[in-house]
């Protein structure tokens, strides 16, 4: 009966995975009540702050500029988004450059964008968007950031924190969004269809129990949904260039002001010295604690990699086995290196490190979980021998 049933594992696998891709691609919906905002948007009644300018580029694209002026001077500039409300789901489309911008003192003194959140009974928040230093130029066409505690009102903060050098904001196009109904409810069943797979091999041939198996199977679950999907990221991000996302009818429209914008004042008097936005220096890291941990011990990567599978997988080998066990890690290191990818962070030589090392945790968990196994039971060997002699010695008085 059990070999009979054996095909369906792989199908319902790759069925599972193509409703997590789908349910993931489909996960947001555009907010008809609010206005699609383009950089003409934000910076239409914006004032330049020092060291600032907004202009028209030679292909007539609005573009933001920051130009570091003193070198013990950050270079800031505010843009509160014009939106009747506060909101959640952000969905964001931009594209930045830096012009020979030499960092400054501090790991995060380069040229970044940041999205603020300012909710009603929280203080205010900020996230990381990009970043960029030296003559680099990055873009990304399809990222959601989230308010950490519900509906705020969001401001894009600009900031050059260099020695020198310009940081360009070329495009930003921002799209208030939420979460369909189909991921509300479906991210439910998929979880519960995750569990129920694994808890199927889990339970496979011969075992300690169901109790250890159910057990095995929620920590696989966990461990796939931490690191791999939705992963220990801070933004959220499609699992593909863009999200599943159509324009729906009967849009709002922002409306056009009534008196055309003033032309903008010098950016040396644009704004009194006092008024001036400070940088928000070092920011709390965006993501999980476990991201957090490996960006802080980046020269132990080996070593992150390594306990990263050795801990889950001895505790699966005790649970279920070896075999099982080998099969589960090996399942959570391609998930965690394949949502990378599809996420847009690439694969390279380092992901090949990485797998070796992960495999390593694999290899160090059983040797591990057989030695215990072997001290255990020569302990209890020893334990029954010594309750033998004791009895023998009892009878013989």
């Amino acid at each position: 009966m059990r070999r009979a049933f054996l095909p369906i594992l792989p199908l319902a696998l790759l069925l599972l995975i193509a409703g997590t891709w789908l349910a993931w691609q489909h996960r947001f919906e555009i907010d008809p009540s609010y206005p699609h905002l383009s950089l003409d948007d934000l910076v239409r009644d914006a004032v330049p702050d020092p060291g600032v300018t907004i202009q028209r580029n030679p292909a007539g694209n609005t573009e933001v500029t920051l130009t570091a002026g003193n070198p013990s001077s950050a270079v800031v500039q505010l843009l509160p988004l014009p939106l009747p409300g506060k909101v959640e789901f952000l969905m964001f489309d931009f594209a930045v450059k830096a012009e020979g911008l030499v960092p400054g003192p501090s790991p995060w003194s380069d040229g970044r964008v940041m999205i603020e959140w300012h909710p009603a009974h929280h203080r205010m928040e900020a996230q990381y968007l990009v970043s960029s230093r030296g003559n680099d130029a990055a873009e990304n066409p399809c990222v959601v950031d989230d308010s950490p505690h519900g509906p705020a009102v969001p401001v894009l903060r600009l900031e050059h924190l260099g020695s020198s050098g310009s940081f360009h904001l070329k495009h930003c196009r921002i799209d208030v969004v939420r979460e369909t109904a189909w991921w509300r409810i479906g991210h439910w069943v998929l979880l519960a269809g995750w569990f129920a797979w694994a808890a199927v091999v889990a339970t496979w041939g011969r075992t300690s129990g169901l109790g250890a198996s159910l057990l095995a199977a929620a920590l696989w679950v966990f461990c796939v949904t931490q690191w791999a999907v939705p992963g220990p990221w801070g933004s959220i991000r499609p699992l593909a260039p863009l999200f599943a996302i159509s324009e729906p009818a009967g849009r709002a429209v922002l409306s056009a002001p009534a008196v055309p914008p003033a032309a903008k004042p010098p950016a040396s008097t644009a704004t009194p010295p006092a008024q001036v936005p400070k940088s928000l220096g070092e920011l709390p890291f965006g993501g999980s604690l476990l991201l957090e941990i490996k960006d802080r011990i980046k020269q132990a990567r080996p070593l992150f990699h390594t306990l990263l599978f050795l801990g889950p997988t001895l505790v699966l080998v005790f649970l279920i086995g070896r075999w099982k066990s080998a099969v589960f890690a090996a399942l959570l290191a391609g998930a965690i290196e394949w949502s990378q990818y599809l996420f847009g962070f690439g694969f390279d030589e380092s992901d090949l490190f990485d797998l070796s090392f992960d495999a390593l945790g694999v290899v160090l968990a059983i040797l591990v979980h057989s030695r215990l196994s072997r001290w255990w039971r020569e302990r209890k060997v020893a334990s029954e021998l010594a309750a033998a002699g004791d009895a023998s010695a009892s009878q013989a008085t």
